[in-house]
């Protein structure tokens, strides 16, 4: 199935202020603009988890008890506050999509360990799914329906060949060696992105390897899903997108087919 969106129609993203945010999740329930998305829709949230439009402080107060633990099991401090940043924005977000308050948000884990938001009897449940890298973090949401987002920070790696050929399928290898040599590196972000999403939307975790499908891994030609073998044949269900996104990052996002229509916001 020919899929809805290509690279060169996806719009940029639409800026929104902290403080817009902040006073959609005070308001009653009922008041509350139309954030949450729609049937069809599928909204994708940026924002800046190394320079927070809220400081440490007023972002771990909406963290539960377990997330401040796991902030707190950081050795770098600035791992502590992006992991702070990250989930205490995703848990505005959500809030202001109808989910509840966001301190008050509750999730559950599945087998693989791809958490879910818990329903109660006076929110409806949403999809969501959490990437974040370098400075940035992505939030993909939809009403409906298994997604999977992911952001990478392009970085020089060592041993980048060794590590795609023990990872990626024999055609992606090849492919990433016919690129030019300034574009490679690019190329395996794109390469490994794009699999990720696919992955983190089917949400069977480490039993899906990453070599028992295939995606197309030119970092100039439109996201693809080419082939998928064995167990990885359900991922088939799946679009796959890459992003607009800021230079030197990588991001990409799975959905069902159905989610056609695609907005973009970036938390200023």
């Amino acid at each position: 199935m020919k899929q809805s969106h290509s690279d060169t129609d996806l719009p940029a993203f639409k800026t929104i202020s902290m403080s817009q945010l902040v006073e959609s999740a005070l308001e009653a329930p009922g008041d509350k603009p139309s954030w949450r998305p729609k049937r069809d829709e599928l909204h994708l949230w940026l924002f800046n988890i190394a320079r927070p439009p809220l400081s440490t402080e007023e972002l771990i107060d909406v963290l539960s008890a377990d997330e401040v633990l796991r902030a707190k099991r950081f050795h770098f401090a600035d791992h502590r506050s992006q992991f702070i940043a990250a989930h205490g924005l995703m848990r505005l977000i959500l809030s202001v999509c109808g989910s509840g308050l966001a301190k008050s948000l509750a999730f559950s884990v599945g087998e693989n360990d791809k958490p879910s938001l818990v329903a109660t009897e006076q929110t409806q449940p949403l999809s969501f799914n959490l990437s974040h890298s370098g400075c940035w973090g992505l939030l993909a949401i939809a009403a409906t329906g298994d997604i999977g987002v992911d952001i990478e920070e392009i970085r020089s790696l060592d041993g980048m060949e060794t590590l795609a050929a023990d990872t990626f399928t024999p055609s992606e290898v090849a492919e990433l060696a016919k690129l030019p040599v300034t574009r490679r590196l690019d190329g395996f972000f794109a390469c490994w992105t794009r699999k990720e999403a696919l992955i983190k939307a089917d949400g069977r975790g480490l039993e899906i390897s990453l070599d028992s499908f295939e995606v197309s891994a030119d970092p100039d030609a439109p996201a693809a899903l080419l082939r998928a073998d064995g167990a990885a044949k359900a991922i088939s269900k799946f679009g796959i997108w890459d992003l607009p996104i800021i230079q030197g990052y990588r991001a990409a996002v799975a959905a069902p087919l159905a989610l056609y229509d695609f907005k973009y916001y970036c938390i200023i």
